[in-house]
């Protein structure tokens, strides 16, 4: 019955893990960059436009709009022109599966102790899950050197609900990237995590 029970838990751990709210964010930074000499940005020439380069995708778009209000909401400014860094980004899905083992179970039920013996050998089937995984990359790259100077990824399950709704899901991914982002326009000092 442990088997059995303990077999039962990780099948629900693996499930609510899956159904957990929103993406794996990940972040790097240069640690030699002083961010506090960064005001103004602009975005690459290619962000957020299709594979020949011809016009900017509606994902694009809203990945832009979304990036720049994240940015203005710490006090950095628009400026085609003459920007301190470039901002590119790119918006990625692949289809996964995920799989999980048989459990074997045999021996006594407790509930029944010394009445009833489980069948030896008794599989549970495991399962397989096949889903849409998508990655969101958002790059800070220093204009006058070239350098990158900060990345941060999100990574998740794309929806049905996200696809019926993708200005919101794109808006949420891009929050919580930015989330991680610990710069204020102007300060080199990180600002304290969000509790």
């Amino acid at each position: 019955m442990k088997i059995f029970k303990t077999a039962i838990a990780g099948v629900l751990v693996a499930m609510l893990a899956a159904c957990a709210t929103g993406p794996r964010v990940y972040t790097d930074a240069d640690p030699a960059t002083d961010f506090g000499r960064y005001q103004s940005f602009a975005f690459m020439e290619g962000a957020g436009k299709a594979e020949d380069g011809d016009y900017k995708t509606l994902s694009g778009q809203r990945i832009e709009d979304a990036v720049t209000s994240a940015l203005q909401a710490r006090g950095y400014q628009l400026d085609i022109h003459n920007p301190d860094f470039l901002v590119n980004f790119n918006l990625a899905t692949e289809e996964k599966i995920q799989r999980s083992a048989p459990v074997y179970v045999g021996g006594r039920h407790g509930y029944r102790n010394g009445m009833y013996v489980g069948w030896p050998g008794y599989v549970q089937p495991g399962y397989a899950d096949s889903y849409t995984q998508g990655t969101l990359n958002i790059d800070f790259v220093d204009r006058e050197t070239n350098q990158m100077i900060w990345e941060g990824s999100a990574v998740g399950r794309v929806t049905t609900s996200m696809r019926d709704a993708p200005n919101a899901a794109i808006r949420s991914a891009v929050a919580s990237i930015f989330n991680k982002y610990p710069y204020v326009a102007g300060r080199s000092a990180p600002m304290a995590p969000a509790q």
